[in-house]
């Protein structure tokens, strides 16, 4: 089954906020892996809300799904750096998506332990060549070109082709169920920040 923009944009709805959310979707992975890659402490259940009571940290809720692990974070401030999306690729795949309050809506994916792309604001990078062969059917659905003046409007946003491009990448589709699921479950302490730090090194 291939990976549709339709599909996520319908998806999305099923969020209650992609304006501030990061979405990790692990393939061939587990739960307590990918916290111990995320630092998340499994020991400090803090809700949801938790996720903003502390400076310099959040909160990971993390699902076990068919084919590995989808892991939702609130506040869009606390996505993995790409050294640990490495990580959590190998033996699998991995791929990220995160929108915060400043309006940086970031794609990032891996595969066997090698970055694919990255990008903190993946819909304008000035080469869209970059971008793997494999993704760019769904990429150039919402790609920008800053050069343009006559760019005409999208019909997806960057959210829901992010959502369907982890797809393309991990093979784990998300359903509405998931999510449902996901707004059941504990939160766990986090720290935040770090590839906006990582950035900087």
């Amino acid at each position: 089954m291939a990976a549709s923009a339709e599909y996520y944009q319908h998806l999305v709805e099923a969020f209650s906020d992609t304006e501030s959310l990061t979405v990790l979707v692990v393939a061939g992975s587990s739960p307590e892996t990918v916290a111990g890659v995320l630092d998340v402490d499994l020991t400090a259940p803090i809700g949801r809300d938790g996720a903003w009571d502390e400076e310099g940290t959040t909160a990971w809720a993390l699902l076990d799904v068919p084919g590995g692990v989808l892991a939702v974070e609130p506040t869009g401030f606390g996505d993995p750096t790409c050294a640990a999306l490495q990580r959590l690729s190998v033996g699998g795949a991995a791929a990220v998506v995160r929108h915060n309050v400043l309006a940086h809506l970031r794609f990032g994916c891996a595969r066997d332990g090698e970055l694919l792309f990255d990008d903190n604001e993946y819909m304008f990078v000035e080469d869209p060549d970059v971008v793997p062969t494999e993704l760019r059917p769904l990429f150039d659905l919402v790609w920008t070109d800053l050069e343009d003046e006559d760019e005409d409007e999208d019909e997806f946003n960057g959210f829901d082709v992010g959502l369907a491009m982890g797809e393309q990448v991990t093979g784990i589709r998300l359903t509405a169920d998931h999510v449902a699921e996901l707004d059941r479950s504990e939160y766990f302490r986090a720290p935040s920040q770090v590839y906006v730090a990582s950035l900087d090194d």
